[in-house]
């Protein structure tokens, strides 16, 4: 189902983190959609730091979701391994070590890191309009880099995993704080 007639905010306000994924493929195009998605995410000075390896082997997937932090839960929150997992491989020759502090053209480790989720929150987007589950975990960065023979300093802090949605899958409870206790008007704590 397209969301393109309800406007983007109905899109956002549909995506969840499916949990239980079923067998069913993600087509080779939808695949594709979905990293060009990903490709046009914003980042600092444009530079992209970016790269995504697209991960299908069963022992490879099962090592980056067991490594995964995904606040209280676990691998064993997750019920099947999604068909697809892409890994965002943050390219170390466009950052440089320091907390905070971008060079002119190369943002510091906050900025990096920031950029990265871009592509993550883009691509779980447009799986959301192609009706294709997802969920971004953050794994352990020492076991992506050996699962995906990462070199020269590159990391893959976060993946994606994609799929369809296993029938009758346990729904999570959502929800969001209220708007009110989010605003603050001309400083912290300021009152419109």
């Amino acid at each position: 189902m397209s969301y393109m007639a309800k406007g983007f905010l109905s899109l956002a306000q549909s995506r969840k983190t499916a949990h239980e994924f079923s067998s069913k493929q993600v087509s080779k195009a939808d695949l594709l959609r979905i990293l060009e998605a990903g490709r046009w995410a914003p980042s600092f000075l444009n530079l992209q730091p970016w790269e995504f390896v697209i991960v299908k082997e069963s022992q490879a997937k099962e090592a980056l979701l067991k490594s995964a932090y995904y606040g209280i839960y676990t691998f064993g929150d997750f019920k099947g391994l999604p068909p697809v997992v892409v890994a965002i491989v943050l390219k170390k020759k466009y950052w440089e070590g320091q907390y905070g502090y971008p060079r002119r053209d190369k943002p510091g480790v906050f900025e990096a890191y920031l950029s990265i989720a871009m592509p993550a929150s883009n691509m779980v987007l447009e799986a959301t309009d192609l009706g294709i589950g997802s969920a971004i975990l953050n794994v352990n960065a020492y076991v992506a880099e050996r699962t995906l023979k990462l070199k020269d300093g590159d990391t893959a802090p976060l993946i994606v995993c994609f799929g369809y949605e296993k029938p009758g899958a346990k729904a999570r409870k959502r929800s969001r704080k209220p708007m009110e206790s989010l605003l603050h008007y001309g400083h912290y704590g300021g009152k419109e």
